[in-house]
């Protein structure tokens, strides 16, 4: 289905995303600026790794605030790697690549989620079902260093349980990152996220809940500038603007 959401900007935006009412919800969320939400003080940004793409919410927001900045989308899933691919095509700095992102290469089943594809993860749950396909992992770290990457400016990640073999495959960059937007499943997950990102960075905002949450890291000296605090007004009134 197509949709036209307004972003963050003011602009209005027209995006692909499956025909279901989650897809759009998700979506609309991620495109308004709602579930990532940019920050503009952190200064320049090359390079973005948007980790469990799915149809290319993400990756289409960050295009737009950085168009001169390279976005990697990766996405296994075929049929969500089939919209990605279109969404992408408006969006010339953004490059498709047809895996996830793990700790080591691999190919392993992909259980399709019930609700709609962003729930699909290696992992059967009861948000999964018995149909499955097969999708091929790479090293986080292991492509990185091939590509040649030494920073990540920018990291979204959401890969439906595999958040921490990611980013202990990244563990050497974790650093570089100004801002990270992850996903966590479990309360183990938090944690051990917590345990990876303090030392370099600050928890900036998020939604938490006890096994499911959406948290923005900052990078330390990002963190200590007065306008990261006083940027926290404008998204709290940004956010009731669009709640209310």
């Amino acid at each position: 289905m197509r949709f036209t959401v307004t972003s963050d900007d003011g602009t209005d935006v027209e995006f692909e995303c499956a025909d279901n009412f989650v897809s759009r919800w998700v979506c609309g969320d991620i495109l308004a600026g709602s579930t990532y939400p940019w920050l503009p003080f952190i200064g320049t940004v090359d390079v973005i790794l948007d980790g469990g793409a799915n149809c290319g919410a993400a990756s289409a927001y960050f295009a737009r605030h950085c168009p001169g900045a390279t976005i990697h989308a990766f996405e296994p899933a075929s049929a969500a790697r089939a919209i990605l691919d279109r969404n992408a095509a408006d969006y010339p700095n953004i490059s498709v690549h047809p895996f996830g992102l793990h700790s080591r290469d691999q190919t392993v089943a992909l259980h399709k989620g019930t609700a709609d594809s962003s729930l699909s993860s290696v992992f059967p749950s009861e948000r999964n079902d018995l149909e499955s396909e097969p999708v091929g992992l790479r090293s986080a770290g292991g492509w990185a260093a091939e590509q040649g990457i030494e920073r990540i400016d920018v990291m979204k990640l959401d890969v439906e349980g595999c958040e921490i073999e990611v980013l202990h495959s990244l563990e050497p960059l974790l650093p570089t990152m100004k801002a990270f937007y992850v996903e966590y499943d479990s309360r183990a997950a938090r944690r051990e996220i917590e345990r990876l990102m303090l030392p370099s960075h600050e928890l900036y905002c998020a939604k938490l809940l006890l096994d499911q949450g959406e948290v923005t890291y900052l990078r330390r000296d990002l963190a200590e500038l007065p306008v990261a605090s006083s940027y926290q007004v404008e998204l709290f009134n940004a956010q009731a603007r669009r709640a209310g």
